[in-house]
């Protein structure tokens, strides 16, 4: 039986990879390693816990770090796991340094590398995220694409045709097949909400959070919570970064803890519309019929903008103030709700089974 090493270690990754990793035990020799590059129970355990994961083989621990040094850790760490397992495929997802320094280290060691979400660019290279995907997609030998754009981008850059696949997005897999659960949390009475009456928001890319930039967002939310109930689990970053840099969100935001999976896929389910930075949500938000303003410049997931059913609006005071007054208004909402959102499911199962066919080859 072929044997793959999958190396994960955030919150994304875990979901992302939910519905690939219980297909991954079943035909493989599977060894599931976590970098720890999340490591507290809020966002990382509770979701090995919700989503019905196997405990990981190895921990590497490598915690929280500047970029050099937490690459660092996870390239000598997993060097000896790798040497020990001699794994015929590395399994590596997204963006993230685990996702950049696991395949680093499985590349330069001989192993074949799949990156899991190739191909999607912001065309932002002051993004440490986006650097990290162009160097896993030009060192990986089977690349993962989401959507056709993701291909495309693929080829662009000289990418040989044999190595990219376009699979569809995980993300998608794995809210579908948790929607239903995620539906009977209780969070709503917990927080004393009522669906359709807040706004959901999520706040922590590294470039939304500097001096320059979380000042004006600052500004703009609590203008916004002038007319609007915000819900805001706070990321630990962006909760460092207010403390930091003295600044103080209204007191009509209502900053909660993160939340696990299921209770954030209800609370996005249940929102006027979720404000956000983050990723994995977007194509989470777009499976549940919740509007999507962004709250950043460009994003990876094209093809929702194009669909309509997500907005960029920036993230700067003036233009968030502009998306939100445009989007938010009774017009804007109806026109996102009613765009039709190009969802497509599977992308697990062609993911396992492009991996099978390579190990049969």
């Amino acid at each position: 039986m072929a044997r793959v090493l999958t190396v994960l270690g955030t919150r994304p990754e875990i979901i992302k990879l939910s519905p690939l990793i219980p297909l991954l035990e079943t035909r493989f020799d599977h060894i599931l390693v976590h970098s720890g590059q999340h490591y507290s129970y809020e966002v990382d355990a509770i979701f090995f816990e919700e989503l019905s994961l196997p405990t990981p083989r190895y921990t590497l621990g490598v915690g929280s770090a500047q970029h050099g040094e937490q690459t660092a850790r996870i390239l000598s760490r997993l060097e000896p796991i790798l040497l020990q397992e001699r794994p015929d495929l590395v399994l590596v997802q997204g963006d993230t340094n685990t996702t950049m320094a696991g395949a680093l280290c499985a590349a330069k060691l001989g192993f074949p590398v799949v990156h899991l979400e190739a191909g999607g660019r912001s065309f932002n290279r002051a993004m440490p995220e986006e650097l990290n995907r162009i160097i896993v997609d030009h060192i990986a030998e089977i690349l993962l694409a989401a959507d056709e754009v993701a291909a495309a981008n693929l080829r662009a850059e000289g990418l040989p045709e044999e190595r990219i696949h376009v699979i569809g997005s995980t993300a998608i897999d794995a809210a579908l097949r948790h929607r239903e659960r995620a539906a009977q949390s209780t969070i709503l009475t917990q927080l004393e909400l009522e669906a359709g009456t807040y706004l959901a928001l999520t706040l922590h890319r590294a470039e939304n959070t500097t001096p320059d930039t979380l000042p004006g967002i600052v500004r703009a939310l609590n203008e916004l919570a002038e007319q609007y109930r915000i819900v805001f689990p706070i990321h630990p970053r962006t909760a460092a970064a207010l403390e930091r840099q003295g600044l103080q969100l209204s007191p009509r935001i209502h900053t909660i803890r993160p939340l696990g999976y299921l209770d954030m896929l209800c609370l996005v389910q249940a929102a006027q519309a979720l404000l956000t930075d983050s990723g994995g949500l977007q194509e989470e938000a777009a499976v549940l019929g919740t509007p999507i303003l962004l709250i950043r410049n460009e994003t990876e997931w094209r093809y929702l903008i194009d669909a309509g059913v997500a907005v960029l609006i920036g993230n700067r005071y003036e233009r968030i103030i502009a998306g939100a007054t445009t989007w938010l208004s009774p017009e804007g909402l109806h026109r996102l709700r009613t765009a039709h959102s190009p969802i497509v499911s599977g992308a697990a199962e062609r993911a396992a089974e492009i991996m099978a066919a390579y190990c049969t080859r």
